[in-house]
């Protein structure tokens, strides 16, 4: 099943503010979030790992190859530099959501590269080709990875979370703060502890939690490098790095992303009269629909509308509404999918190709900036409950995959507290 193995990390300095050089993934940094990483500090690992376009740029000169120059001065100057072991790393990313307090335990290591038709690595959501693209050109230029994709494993005998607790039993490596988090960081270089969570993974499926784009990216490079040089087993660009999370693990938060339709000929009434056939309405004032909508866990949905009217509205006879829906009960039963197909398909009239095209639609993960966004002439804002990570398995496990932008697991994983480098 899933190997796994250490390696040698390349990390900042202590000669530099770890604080201050990290930054979120590419996928979430906004133009503005950007040059604020920029401004915070000369070695911001923004510049490698989503850097600027400037006018003017070309083939020998462009954010790709800027990444590459970054990455090999700071080693040069050692404001990068790698661990004099194979090591894995545990990570504790200590966080607050809505108030109440979590800990999350992430195992950094390196996993062996396999198509999902495997049956090993399992995706749960499709994928673009753009930020493939853009992904791609990055390892060719550094020959690394940047960022870490995150993984889901299934611990029920919890014989993983008693190495990892007994690892973070001791004073950690390196401490410091994310975006919304306090983060301990281990360094484990001890072959024996390597070996034994190599065995405890030989037997495990991985689940991507985030990070589809980069897995797939790192494919398409493995297929480049054996292609330029035929196949070697013990070559780095047959891996990737990954930090694993037990499907157990108390910390595991996934938050909704709420979807937003711009435009759209149907008008509220008739939006109304539609949502009839299938749905119990209520109206009211926001706060108490937004309860009971987290009361309800499942089949219900907050929608906002251009003429500021709030409904809940609530699935009526799931097995009957869905019965045309194609895919198995897991699949059906997400309220992503429920929402896809009962209203944005059958009452909105969008398609499946524009919602996967992201036409017409926006996300968002803040109710109150969706309220905000409709209020600014948009048509209407659906507010859902989060995905279950026993969900995202089941679906998972039936080899289909949710619809865009049905997970969004939180914290994100911070990119630049270490970072793999192919060296063989």
């Amino acid at each position: 099943m899933a190997n796994i193995k250490g390696f040698r990390g390349l990390r900042y300095s202590e000669e530099v503010e770890l604080d201050r050089c990290i930054c979120p993934p590419y996928d979430i940094i906004s133009e503005d979030e950007r040059e604020e990483l920029y401004k915070r500090c000369e070695y911001n690992i923004v510049r490698v790992e989503f850097g600027k376009e400037f006018e003017g740029d070309d083939e020998a000169n462009n954010k790709f190859t800027r990444a590459k120059e970054y990455l090999s001065s700071w080693i040069q100057n050692g404001i990068l530099k790698f661990d004099p072991q194979e090591s894995v790393y545990v990570i504790e990313q200590e966080f607050e959501v809505e108030g109440k307090k979590y800990k999350r335990t992430g195992l950094i290591v390196l996993l062996e590269l396999v198509e999902f038709e495997k049956g090993i690595v399992i995706p749960h959501e499709f994928t673009l080709s753009k930020p493939k693209q853009e992904r791609l050109e990055l390892l060719r230029h550094t020959r690394a990875n940047i960022s870490s994709i995150f993984g889901l494993y299934e611990d029920k005998t919890k014989d993983v979370k008693s190495i990892l607790d007994s690892i973070k039993s001791k004073k950690e490596d390196v401490a410091y703060n994310g975006i919304g988090t306090y983060e301990r960081m281990w360094v484990v270089s001890d072959e024996d502890i390597i070996d034994n969570l190599k065995k405890l993974f030989s037997d495990k499926k991985i689940f991507i939690a985030d990070g589809h784009h980069r897995y797939e990216t790192a494919l398409e490079f493995k297929k480049e490098m054996q292609q330029k040089e035929g196949i070697r087993q013990d070559a780095d660009y047959n891996y990737i790095m990954i930090t694993l999370t037990a499907l157990e693990d108390e910390g595991i938060v996934i938050l909704p992303t709420h979807r937003i339709v711009l435009s759209s000929s149907i008008e509220e009434d008739i939006f109304v009269e539609k949502l009839k056939v299938d749905f119990d309405i209520e109206t009211g004032e926001y706060e108490v629909l937004k309860k009971k909508l987290e009361e309800k866990k499942k089949y219900a949905f907050v929608v906002y509308t251009y003429n500021k009217n709030f409904y809940l509205i609530t699935l009526k006879d799931p097995e009957n509404a869905l019965k045309d829906v194609e895919g198995s009960r897991a699949y059906k039963n997400l309220d992503v999918v429920v929402l896809q197909k009962l209203i944005l398909n059958k009452v909105l009239e969008i398609t499946d190709e524009d919602i996967l095209h992201q036409r017409n639609l926006k996300y968002t993960k803040s109710d109150r900036e969706l309220i905000e966004i409709v209020n600014k002439g948009a048509k209407y804002g659906f507010i859902l409950n989060p995905t279950l990570v026993e969900e995202l398995k089941e679906v998972s496990l039936s080899g289909e995959k949710m619809p865009q932008k049905s997970t969004y697991f939180y914290p994100k994983l911070m990119t630049g507290n270490v970072i793999f480098v192919h060296q063989k």
